[in-house]
C-alpha cells in the first residue's frame, strides 16, 4: 500500500522545473564526459534530447526528428545520404536513440568515437572494421549538447 504524504513545500525540488531539468542534464553529461564513460554519456544525450524534444508533450520519433534537425544540423546533413530512404534525424532516432536505450549501444554498422578518431569531424566511416560502419563523434556531441543547453538556458 502506498503511503500518503503531505503536498510538496514551494522549495521542493522539482525535476521539470527548466532551470533544474537543463542543470541535471548538464552536470550528468560533465561527470561522464570528463571521465571518458562514452556509453552512458552517449546513453544519456540521446535520452535527453528525446526528453528535450518532448517538451511539453509526447516523445515521438517525430518530434526528436524535428528537435535534431533544428539543433544539429550538420549531423543531420551528413548522416542523410547515408541510408537511402531515411534522413539524418531518422538514423539518429532508430540507430544510436533507439540503439542506446534498448540495447545500450548503437544497431549495427553503427559506432561512437572519440574526436581524434574522426578527427575532429561529426561522424566517419570505418572501412577497416566489419560492415563499414559510421561512427559519430561522442565528444563532438557533449561539446555540441553543452552548448545547446547553454542556449535553452538563456531563454528561461
Amino acid at each position: 500500500m502506498l503511503r500518503n504524504f503531505a503536498p510538496p513545500k514551494d522549495d521542493m525540488y522539482h525535476i521539470r522545473d527548466p532551470k533544474n531539468f537543463l542543470s541535471a542534464m548538464r552536470v550528468d553529461v560533465e561527470l561522464l564526459w570528463k571521465n571518458n564513460r562514452y556509453i552512458p554519456l552517449t546513453t544519456l544525450i540521446m535520452c535527453c534530447l528525446d526528453a528535450l524534444a518532448a517538451d511539453p508533450g509526447k516523445a515521438t520519433s517525430k518530434t526528436f526528428g524535428r528537435f535534431v534537425k533544428k539543433h544539429f544540423p550538420d549531423l543531420c546533413m551528413l548522416l542523410d545520404p547515408d541510408r537511402p530512404g531515411l534522413t539524418g534525424a531518422d538514423i539518429l532516432y532508430k540507430n544510436f536513440r533507439n540503439g542506446f536505450a534498448h540495447e545500450r549501444g548503437p544497431k549495427s554498422k553503427f559506432v561512437i568515437a572519440e574526436d581524434h578518431e574522426v578527427e575532429g569531424q561529426w561522424a566517419g566511416r570505418f572501412p577497416d572494421l566489419d560492415g563499414q560502419p559510421v561512427g559519430i563523434n561522442v565528444d563532438r556531441l557533449a561539446e555540441e549538447f553543452l552548448k545547446l543547453l547553454d542556449r535553452l538556458a538563456s531563454q528561461v
